[in-house]
């Protein structure tokens, strides 16, 4: 197992060092955390593992994306749940880009970014959980696995975002719709396509699967302490 996590480490750092490299001559790095937790999440003892992310990955972007493509994307998730810091050195353009103030200019002109974001959102969590849904959530949300519509406007814009429904055409919201009334009229629609929306309830984050693997969708999410609802 340690020979298997070396070289999986040793794999991830050359893939990392031959990856091109942004432009960051207009970035100031600058650290919002006094000091950086020592501790990695517990990821085994509550029963967060890879196989999980696996199944999830293969469910949302089932038929979208190639194998390796898959697999990227469930090695990405993986190291920034089970060890934060290190997902930041490997990935550090991914972690930075990920971020919703990338990008983002001050009153000065000045683009300021934490040097360690996943590490920081870590530190700065309560426990495990809450971690858990911020790395995750942002790693879906990049690769258009997971997207987030608090409103009729931004439910119908994140089927636009979605990989499974970017390509379809749905009906406009009408003036009265709302969040979850919005989904419904959707899901009508999806229900041709043996396909259904479902948002996190009380967080707004929508993915979409086919309707056979709802059920077994919503249990993995309760790994994270998300509660998965169809409206």
């Amino acid at each position: 197992m340690k020979r298997k996590l070396l070289f999986t480490l040793f794999f991830l750092t050359i893939n990392y060092i031959l990856t091109a490299q942004i432009d960051y001559s207009d970035v100031k790095f600058r650290s919002s955390v006094y000091e950086y937790k020592e501790t990695k999440p517990r990821t085994d003892e509550l029963g967060i593992d890879r196989y999980l992310l696996e199944e999830i990955v293969n469910m949302l972007g089932e038929k979208k994306y190639s194998k390796t493509e898959k697999e990227e994307i469930i090695e990405k998730a993986w190291l920034a749940l089970a060890n934060p810091k290190m997902f930041d050195y490997v990935y550090k353009d991914f972690a930075v880009t990920s971020n919703n103030n990338w990008g983002t200019k001050n009153a000065k002109g000045e683009i300021v970014l934490e040097p360690n974001p996943y590490l920081t959102d870590w530190t700065i969590s309560d426990d495990e959980y809450p971690y858990f849904q911020l790395a995750f959530n942002k790693i879906l949300d990049h690769y258009n696995l997971m997207s987030y519509g608090d409103d009729a406007e931004s439910v119908a814009l994140s089927f636009n975002e979605l990989l499974l429904t970017k390509d379809f055409k749905f009906s406009d919201p009408k003036d009265d719709d709302w969040a979850y009334s919005y989904l419904e009229t959707v899901n009508v629609e999806l229900e041709k396509k043996g396909l259904v929306a479902l948002v996190t309830k009380g967080y707004y984050q929508i993915v979409v699967c086919e309707i056979e693997n709802q059920e077994r969708l919503t249990d993995l999410f309760q790994k994270f302490k998300w509660e998965l609802v169809k409206p």
